[in-house]
């Protein structure tokens, strides 16, 4: 079964000195030892490769469902720690799936953007207990952000769109992170799951939306009219139609008020809804901006929700205080609106970031003529550069262990991923075995496979485990 598509480098990782204006090689003294500045600065360029991730659309050889788990892999850790939370439910919930979909969102942040990982979990998931439908998409191509290759979510009118990250927003951006306006009152968008994929037919669209709707048309793939009825609701409008369809194309009129965030495809069967809502550079505080997480997923009726972030925390100034209080105060937002729902705290690993060291090197210089044509002896001189290199992000450890403190302390289950992935010092190790992409940040397609594998196994295992 195909999956998600990859996401690759985005920045190089080559250390090389920039040119000094005005220094041919022949007057550099390669036997003069360079003297390196006690100097580190970080790469600005962080910020852009967190939150501008470049994707390259590939497949990887191999089936999907055998995935080599390497022996650096600290398997034996890769079991959820309940502390004390009650997964019964959630259990039984699995154990009833032949007959009613479960439902699961994972939030996080360009780790679950690019839908890669989450993409294999979704799949091996789906593959034991069935295929529900694709879930939740949002229109991240049309805000102009990488959007994972597996589903269509497009128009030919004209939007404006908010984003997460920016700085400031003109309109809300819903529990997705991301929002659409229509600049007409009559518009249209097409929705459907990649011909590429696993037939994955839908005969639900709910559309989650600000302000009001009318649907006016529903048109399949071939041009055909679609028999539908619409359901709407406060926070979205559902289209149930009479036909299973793999895209389709929805007109509607609006008054001026309407922002869509996102679009759940279900197949009114049973299985599992993996929904994968991401956003590149989010942090635990970026989604407590939004405010209404909690009540904007709870129309996808979660069993389970995963949160994974802490990765680009790391970036900023460490603050564990007022890290602990945005895990808390997310945490209680989707609590308050889901209770029925088990939370699960995924830890971030190890990753890097750039430095840029300033190294000094003594250089020769030409001798010149003096007026009365005597040349006068050459010299030497300093010249300094700066040269890119990488170090391990020292925050990821206390972030990680403030979740696990969090997770401890207020019965939340926690998912270790940094000890799993192998503790300290395992970014190294995931490079020099192509698990990691250029950027040192972010995985590469094979290295994002190998992680929702192992979301999966400790899913599995949290599931036969009768605590």
């Amino acid at each position: 079964m195909a999956l998600s598509a990859a996401l690759a480098a985005g920045i190089s990782v080559e250390t090389k000195a920039q040119e000094i204006p005005g220094i041919s090689k022949s007057e550099v003294d390669d036997e003069d030892d360079a003297e390196e500045e006690d100097i580190t600065e970080e790469d600005n360029d962080d910020a852009d490769v967190r939150e501008n991730a470049v994707i390259d659309f590939g497949e990887i050889n191999g089936d999907d469902i055998d995935i080599p788990v390497p022996s650096f892999i600290r398997q034996n850790h890769n079991h959820i720690i309940f502390n004390g939370a009650d997964w019964s439910s959630l259990r039984q919930a699995f154990a009833s799936a032949a007959t009613r979909p479960v439902s699961i969102v994972h939030i996080g942040d360009s780790h679950i953007q690019a839908d890669i990982n989450t993409g294999t979990t979704r799949d091996l998931l789906q593959y034991d207990f069935g295929n529900a439908g694709r879930g939740i998409i949002a229109p991240l191509k049309m805000s102009g952000t990488n959007q994972p290759s597996d589903y269509t979510f497009s128009s030919s009118d004209r939007w404006n769109a908010v984003k997460l990250m920016s700085r400031t927003w003109d309109r809300p951006v819903g529990f997705t992170g991301t929002s659409i306006h229509p600049a007409m009152q009559s518009s249209q968008i097409t929705v459907g799951t990649s011909e590429s994929d696993d037939y994955d037919p839908f005969s639900t669209v709910t559309i989650f939306h600000g302000g009001k709707m009318t649907i006016d048309n529903v048109v399949n793939s071939l041009g055909e009219k679609v028999h539908f009825r619409s359901i709407p609701s406060r926070d979205y409008t559902q289209i149930i139609m009479a036909s299973q369809e793999t895209k389709v194309t929805v007109s509607f009129s609006s008054k001026g008020d309407l922002t869509i965030y996102g679009v759940s495809l279900g197949g009114g069967r049973p299985g599992v809804f993996y929904h994968a809502i991401g956003n590149n550079g989010a942090t635990y505080a970026t989604y407590n901006r939004i405010g209404n997480v909690g009540p904007g997923i709870a129309a996808l009726q979660p069993e389970l929700v995963i949160i994974s972030l802490g990765t680009n925390e790391a970036f900023g100034r460490l603050d564990t205080s007022t890290f602990r209080s945005t895990i808390d105060r997310l945490v209680q937002n989707i609590r308050t609106s889901n209770p029925a729902a088990q939370v699960l705290l995924v830890t971030p690993m190890e990753c890097q970031r750039s430095t840029y060291k300033t190294v000094s090197k003594k250089v020769r210089t030409k001798g010149r003529r003096t007026k009365s044509g005597k040349r006068r002896k050459g010299g030497t001189r300093t010249v300094k550069s700066k040269v890119k290199s990488y170090q391990r992000n020292a925050n990821i450890l206390p972030l990680r262990n403030e979740i696990l403190n969090y997770g401890r302390e207020n019965g939340v289950a926690v998912l270790d991923w940094y000890e799993v992935a192998g503790g300290a010092g395992a970014s190294d190790v995931w490079i020099n075995n192509g698990l990691f992409a250029k950027d040192r940040v972010h995985h590469s397609y094979k290295g994002y496979h190998l992680q929702g594998r192992l979301l999966y196994d400790a899913l599995i295992d949290a599931l036969k485990n009768n605590q």
